[in-house]
């Protein structure tokens, strides 16, 4: 025969002895009313006994429902449970949240299975608790973004995951754009949760919140909480519901090398969605943005000049003879041709003598541009010396790259470079040598090339 659970009578009398000598909160209620407070438990909620009707009653014992549904769903105070801790979020009668401890069991209490309960304040702890997990949060979604720009090829996809976690980071959050500043307009870069139209959308830079709402300084963030009420405010259509448009935004100033570059715009249909530590995130936020954009067009300033030309913006030597490697084995595995070129600038050295090596660059940078534009992309071209270019064209027909040499030549003879008071012609020569019928090594290949094209300057 199952034993039946003894519990703990408890006394008004005793609750009052109890009540003089100890100071915590204590309650003591039924799945119907609260019989219950001690003073310092009415001090926390701000109730007192007569104050709890049965609606009353229900919201605040429904509060200690969903932590222990076993309550009412497995008839808890007919069970024989030993003494309960949880950590609950509770409304006192001023409808302000806090944290609390809540540690109770089962008594018998003017002749009833009856519930127990001490609270202890725990708001300061769980404040800490919640502000180093969103701490925490924040800098792994930030730390995303940082390991992100060494893979990413466009600066507009750090943006769009930026933006991303952005939204993460912010529950009430439901949507937002990031933009940049191009002149005296904003350009969208970034979007989530807008039409796709929004990708085509130009702000002015007066006309938007930030702008606005700093007296036209943007140096902070702004958390306008109700965007309807806010003067200009125009209905930027959602695309997450039919009727839906943006009713509160935190707008966030994104600056560069000490100038304004762009904004991240946070956004929500509800109105005041952003609190104070939702600005105190985007400010983290703000910062880490600020670096990655730093960091990114530093990075990609460094690749670029680690590869290219300075003066021209061509591939420089080192670059054009990794490259002739790589397409080597790639054309001797597919079976594939393409043309080596060499190009010498004439006349360079006599141009730097008479008229200084600033008219040279000019000359130098003109030649390169020509060649440059009229090739395509996946051909390359690389300043090898001072007035030497080489060049690995994917064609087969020498006969062509010959016309098109010819007509770039003529287009230079036509467009000279003009000075203070002299005209330039610009004009260069050129070898060809074909890969791989002439050669396979890059050193042939450019020693044929060589000769045809002081074959081709003796005759010109």
């Amino acid at each position: 025969m199952e034993s039946i659970r003894k519990f703990e009578i408890l006394e008004d009398e005793a609750l009052l002895q109890l009540d003089k000598f100890v100071t915590i909160p204590t309650i003591i209620f039924n799945n119907k009313e609260v019989l219950y407070l001690n003073e310092s438990c009415k001090k926390m909620l701000g109730y007192e006994e007569n104050d709890l009707n049965y609606k009353e009653v229900r919201d605040f014992v429904n509060y200690l429902e969903k932590e222990y549904l076993f309550i009412y769903n497995h008839n808890f105070l007919e069970s024989t449970t030993d003494t309960v801790k949880q950590e609950i979020l509770i409304n006192k009668n001023s409808k302000e949240s806090i944290w609390v401890e809540f540690t109770g069991k089962i008594v018998i209490y003017r002749e009833k299975k009856t519930f127990i309960g001490h609270l202890y304040d725990i708001s300061d702890k769980k404040v800490s608790q919640l502000n180093l997990s969103r701490t925490s949060k924040l800098r792994d979604l930030m730390l995303e973004v940082t390991q992100s720009i060494l893979k990413m090829e466009d600066i507009n996809q750090i943006f769009q995951l930026i933006l991303n976690n952005s939204l993460i980071a912010l529950e009430n959050s439901t949507l937002g754009t990031i933009f940049i500043r191009e002149d005296d307009c904003f350009k969208v870069v970034a979007s989530v949760g807008f039409v796709d139209d929004i990708k085509n959308f130009k702000l002015h830079v007066d006309g938007c919140f930030l702008y606005k709402a700093t007296d036209g300084k943007m140096d902070r963030i702004v958390n306008i909480r109700d965007l309807t009420k806010y003067n200009g405010y125009d209905c930027i259509k959602a695309n997450i519901g039919e009727g839906m448009f943006i009713k509160s935004t935190m707008s966030v100033p994104i600056y560069h090398e000490g100038s304004f570059f762009g904004m991240i715009n946070i956004d929500s249909v509800e109105k005041n969605a952003f609190d104070e530590d939702d600005v105190k995130s985007m400010e983290f936020i703000r910062n880490n943005a600020e670096i990655a954009v730093s960091n990114y067009l530093l990075y990609k300033e460094k690749a670029f000049l680690a590869k290219h030309d300075q003066l021209t913006g061509l591939y420089n030597r080192y670059y054009f003879e990794e490259s002739f490697l790589k397409l080597k084995e790639k054309a001797i595995q597919y079976n594939e041709t393409f043309q080596l070129v060499v190009f010498d600038i004439d006349g360079l050295k006599k141009i730097n003598d008479s008229m200084g090596h600033l008219i040279g660059d000019e000359v130098i940078k003109k030649i390169a541009q020509s060649i440059k534009s009229s090739i395509r992309k996946s051909d390359i071209i690389a300043r090898v010396g001072g007035d030497e270019f080489s060049g690995i064209i994917f064609v087969s027909n020498k006969e062509y790259l010959v016309e098109k040499f010819q007509k770039i030549l003529n287009q230079l003879e036509n467009d000279p470079l003009l000075m203070v008071n002299e005209e330039i012609i610009c004009t260069f020569s050129y070898g060809i040598a074909s890969f791989p019928q002439e050669g396979i090594e890059l050193n042939e290949l450019i020693k044929i090339a060589d000769e045809r094209m002081y074959s081709y300057k003796k005759i010109n």
